[in-house]
């Protein structure tokens, strides 16, 4: 038997409408066509299926039998045909991100804020790892998208990254450093305060022990921390002076819990990238997610 969907499409508005010209016009097509079609599901079924009066199209046993099988797979089609259209439309849908607490705080907190004002029934599943771990994550499909504050020597194909943001740190003390505030001190003298930073394994800190190297100098932190967002309470518990992006800072500085300290020379820009793999099969809301990121204006402070 050579049946297609199509003929039991048709059937069942056949069935359903007990009409032919209803059933026509509700899926797009003629009289003539509908009626072929359930001429020709008869004869590969090999039974009537409609007994045809002035009322319309009414079924027989048979046809009543085969009706309440198709309804049923029909529903599930059309479910399945809404639940495509809807994600087509970002009305649901579902994004797992790895990102760096650089990345979250710097760019993707206020992307998926601004994307959740357009699609506000995507949700997002947001991990918390290392720029190499995410990467890891990423090649295992345990993720859609990685964000993170550097890029891995070991990127290799397929992975495709993007920079999405650049930023330079800032240096910043607490109230018991107050008198550093009007001051424009050589990186020699500020080696004489205490410091606090990252540990000795994290992108962050080895950024800055070749920022310290470049000019000569070897950083010893007095105060080592394993993740970015302890560094400003320990600053602001006058633990030492640090490095932070300026959106760790920003609400901070404002209050007067600390305050920025002039360095001789800028700190060089980090940037927070995007990485994805193009060949692993992404969800619509992920694809649009992406789409999205890399059409804002890149952000450069």
């Amino acid at each position: 038997m050579n049946t297609n969907y199509e003929y039991y499409r048709i059937f069942y508005y056949v069935a359903k409408y007990g009409n032919l010209t209803k059933a026509a016009s509700a899926l797009q097509t003629s009289q003539p066509a509908v009626t072929r079609t359930i001429h020709r599901l008869e004869e590969d079924l090999g039974c009537r299926l409609f007994i045809r009066s002035k009322s319309g199209m009414e079924l027989t046993t048979e046809g009543q039998t085969f009706y309440e099988y198709v309804s049923a797979g029909c529903a599930q089609f059309f479910k399945g045909e809404q639940k495509i259209t809807s994600l087509l439309s970002l009305d649901e849908g579902s994004i797992t991100i790895s990102a760096t607490e650089s990345a979250l705080h710097c760019c993707l907190l206020q992307a998926i804020e601004s994307f959740r004002e357009l699609h506000p029934n995507v949700t997002f599943r947001i991990l918390n790892n290392s720029s190499s771990d995410s990467v890891i994550a990423l090649r295992q499909g345990q993720v859609d998208i990685a964000m993170i504050s550097s890029i891995p020597d070991a990127l290799q194909d397929p992975l495709v990254s993007h920079a999405v943001h650049s930023y330079t740190d800032i240096l910043i003390g607490g109230r018991k450093y107050r008198d550093l505030r009007d001051k424009k001190l050589s990186f020699v003298e500020l080696c004489e305060y205490p410091w606090v930073s990252l540990t000795q394994d994290a992108i962050a800190r080895i950024f800055v022990d070749q920022y310290f190297a470049s000019k000569g100098l070897r950083f010893t932190p007095a105060i080592e921390l394993a993740t970015t967002d302890l560094i400003l309470p320990a600053i602001e518990h006058n633990l030492g002076i640090g490095f932070l992006p300026p959106e760790f800072v920003e609400e901070a500085i404002d209050t007067g819990t600390v305050f920025p300290i002039k360095i001789p020379d800028e700190m060089p820009y980090r940037t927070i990238s995007m990485v994805y793999d193009p060949e692993y099969p992404q969800s619509i809301a992920s694809t649009a997610f992406r789409k999205f990121m890399l059409d804002r204006p890149y952000n450069r402070q």
